[in-house]
C-alpha cells in the first residue's frame, strides 16, 4: 500500500493513544509520533471526550495541530481555539435528562468548559473519571430539573436496555455505546467525520492522504475512510474486519508497530 503521500495521522485517545484509565501516552506510541512529526505529518485527534477532559499529556507530549473532541460536536486548534461546532437540539437534550432522573440513570451534559451532572454524581466521580484528576470538570446539577443551554453531547450511564429505550426521544441523537453500561449521544449532525473533514477542507488534503487509528464503535467510519486504517489488536472483531491493517494493543507497542508495518517511521 503506497505510503509517501500520507499528510495526516488521526489517533483515538481511550485505548488507542492511552489505556482507559491510564493518564500517560505509551512511551513506544509517543516515540513513533515524533517521527511522523519529524516528517512533516500532522497531527489530529478525534476523541469522544470533551476538550477539558482530554488527558493533560495529550496537550503536553503530542502537541497536537487539531482536535475533533465531543465525537465530532467540536473541533480546536492547536491555540485551544474553537473552529467549529454542533450542539444537540435543547428540547430533545430536556426529555432525555428527565427520562434518566425519572429512571435512576447518571446523567451529564458535556458542555463546553464543564460537565453537569443532573443525576447520580458518584457514577461519574467513579467510573465515568476511573481516576482522573479532572473532577473539577464535573459539576452537581443533581437538585436541578430545567436544561439551560445545548450540549455538544449527553453521557448516560446505566442499564442499557433501558438507554436504548430513550431514543425515541432524541429523534436527531446519535448513539454510540462507550463502554459497558454508558453511552455518548451527540446529534446526528456531528459525528468524527463531520470534524474531520471540516480540518481536511482546511488543510485542503484528502482521505487518501489520511491515516487513522482506532478501537471502537465510534471510529469504524474513520477507519474505513483514511487510505489507511489500523484497528488497535483490543478493537471490536467489526472494526478489525472493516480496518486495513489490525496491530497490537497500545500497551504492546501498537501505535508503533504500525507505523513500522507500514514504512511511515
Amino acid at each position: 500500500m503506497k505510503t509517501d503521500n500520507i499528510k495526516l495521522a488521526i489517533f483515538d485517545i481511550d485505548d488507542t493513544l492511552i489505556k482507559r484509565g491510564k493518564i500517560h501516552i505509551e512511551d513506544s506510541a509517543l516515540k513513533g509520533i515524533n517521527k511522523l512529526k519529524e516528517k512533516g505529518i500532522e497531527i489530529l485527534i478525534a476523541t469522544g471526550r470533551a476538550y477539558y477532559f482530554i488527558q493533560d499529556d495529550v496537550h503536553h507530549s503530542i502537541k497536537p495541530n487539531y482536535y475533533v473532541t465531543t465525537n465530532g460536536a467540536s473541533v480546536y486548534d492547536d491555540n485551544k481555539n474553537i473552529i467549529f461546532k454542533i450542539p444537540m437540539v435543547i428540547e430533545e437534550v430536556q426529555a432525555l435528562v428527565t427520562f434518566a432522573k425519572e429512571n435512576q440513570l447518571g446523567v451529564a451534559l458535556k458542555m463546553y468548559d464543564n460537565m453537569p451532572v443532573y443525576h447520580d454524581l458518584n457514577i461519574f466521580k467513579t467510573v465515568y473519571m476511573q481516576g482522573s484528576q479532572k473532577q473539577h470538570i464535573l459539576e452537581d446539577f443533581t437538585d436541578k430539573d430545567e436544561v439551560e443551554l445545548a450540549p455538544l453531547g449527553v453521557f448516560m450511564m446505566g442499564d442499557e436496555d433501558l438507554i436504548e429505550s430513550s431514543r425515541s426521544l432524541s429523534p436527531n441523537g446519535f448513539y454510540a455505546k462507550a463502554y459497558q453500561n454508558a453511552y455518548d449521544i451527540y446529534s446526528k449532525d456531528a459525528g468524527k467525520i463531520k470534524g474531520i473533514e471540516f480540518v481536511l477542507d482546511l488543510l485542503k488534503i484528502s482521505w487518501h492522504q489520511v491515516i487513522a487509528f482506532g478501537d471502537a464503535a465510534n471510529d469504524m467510519e474513520m477507519i474505513q475512510k483514511a487510505h489507511i486504517g489500523v484497528a488497535m489488536g483490543n478493537s471490536t472483531s467489526s472494526l478489525k474486519e472493516k480496518a486495513d491493517y489490525t496491530t497490537s494493543d497500545i500497551e504492546d507497542d501498537g501505535i508503533y508497530r504500525a507505523l513500522k508495518h507500514f514504512n511511515l517511521i
